[in-house]
This record gives structure tokens, C-alpha cells and sequence, in this order.
């Protein structure tokens, strides 16, 4: 019995640690690329933002699934899963949004798709740790 119980905390720490691990690994990976996207945007370089795209694109998909976001979130927010999961869901989509207006070379736009993709990072980051 004391076996079983050990078996299952180890389980359930490896558990809580692997979702910590995913959601770390993918906020330091978007963060980067935002890093990179702002950059590309001071320097007027194509490159570079398209670059940054794929990292936040990358990170992105790595805490999109709510199984996964619900794992990291502490009890008292599980049920603000939701939050995260659009957050996700509008990154995505002004990454596209961003990347057609490249295509475009609609720069003011692409600059506007950039703000709107922080604006859904520092909402979620902002509702989910109660700034």
C-alpha cells in the first residue's frame, strides 16, 4: 500500500512538473520571438519578424491544448482555462494576420497585428495571475 501511494505522488509530481516544464519552455520561447518580431519591426527587417513569427508560432502551439493549460493553472484558476485557450487561439491568428500583411508589405497593419498579439499575452498573463 505504501508502494502505491509513493508510485502515485511520484506520478503526479512528474505530471505537474512535465506541464510546468511545457509551459516554461513555451512563454520563454515566445517570448524570444516576440523579442525578435519587435526587432525586426524597429530595423525594418522582414526577415527577422517572420523569424520571430515562427518561434511565437512554435511556443504557441507547445500551451494551446486546455488539457495542458489546465495542468499549470493553479486550482483557484482552472476554471479560466478558457482565458488561456483564446489568448492561444488570437496569437495564432494575428501571426497570420501579421504574415499576410508582409506579404502585402502593409507594414502599419502587420505593426497593428503585432500589438494586438501582445495585447492577448499581457491579457491572459494579466487575468491569469491576478495583476
Amino acid at each position: 500500500m505504501k508502494l502505491t501511494k509513493t508510485l502515485v505522488a511520484v506520478a503526479l509530481s512528474i505530471s505537474v512538473a512535465s506541464a510546468t516544464d511545457v509551459m516554461t519552455k513555451s512563454m520563454n520561447i515566445m517570448q524570444q520571438g516576440i523579442e525578435q518580431v519587435q526587432f525586426g519591426f524597429i530595423n525594418n527587417n522582414e526577415q527577422i519578424i517572420r523569424e520571430g513569427l515562427k518561434q511565437i508560432s512554435k511556443g504557441n502551439a507547445m500551451f494551446s491544448d486546455e488539457a495542458v493549460i489546465k495542468k499549470y493553472l493553479p486550482d483557484n484558476k482552472k476554471h479560466m482555462v478558457n482565458v488561456a485557450s483564446n489568448a492561444s487561439k488570437r496569437i495564432a491568428a494575428d501571426a497570420t494576420i501579421i504574415e499576410l500583411n508582409l506579404d502585402d508589405k502593409a507594414y502599419t497593419k502587420a505593426a497593428e497585428g503585432y500589438a494586438d498579439m501582445v495585447n492577448a499575452c499581457s491579457r491572459c498573463h494579466g487575468i491569469i495571475r491576478s495583476w
